[in-house]
């Protein structure tokens, strides 16, 4: 029995991708067609390739670059390279939810100090400046008040 291929559009579809987006993959070696018509120049893949697709995508919601993902996929690469590049990948990953966890902190320190201060209550009545320097003060990087305090000498 004849396996049915999937025109671009229809891969592109249903992994929820732009036709624009597989050509690129196309031109990094990363998915080529396994058949192209010579007289239509349609582009045909079979199921295989979006199971590919769909690995693609979920290395690049994981921060790789389509040039990671090339190598990855390429089969050229040791077991030991791969695992190297996932524990790059990981290393990054944990800075990024360091940052955002001291950002959520940001703005938890943020909110205590509006609502713990009687000035914000008259946020609507301040002028443009008076509003700017009260939020300028409330923007404080850590709890030894390092972004009030540039805020302030800025404000000065």
């Amino acid at each position: 029995m004849e396996e049915r291929l999937l025109k671009i559009g229809e891969l592109a579809r249903l992994a929820g991708v732009s036709v624009k987006a597989l050509h690129v993959y196309e031109k990094k070696n990363i998915i080529k067609p396994v058949s192209v018509d010579e007289n239509t120049g349609y582009r045909y893949y079979s199921a295989d390739q979006f199971r590919l697709l769909e690995a693609l995508i979920e290395y690049q919601d994981m921060g790789f670059s389509l040039d990671e993902i090339s190598k990855i996929l390429s089969g050229k690469c040791s077991k030991e390279q791969i695992s190297d590049m996932f524990d790059e990948k990981e290393h990054l990953l944990q800075e990024k939810i360091w940052m955002l966890e001291a950002r959520k902190e940001e703005l938890s320190v943020m909110k205590r100090n509006l609502n713990s201060n009687p000035e914000g209550d008259r946020l609507m009545e301040m002028t443009d400046d008076e509003r700017a320097w009260y939020l300028a003060k409330l923007a404080v990087i850590n709890e030894a008040g390092v972004r009030q305090t540039l805020s302030e000498v800025v404000w000065l």
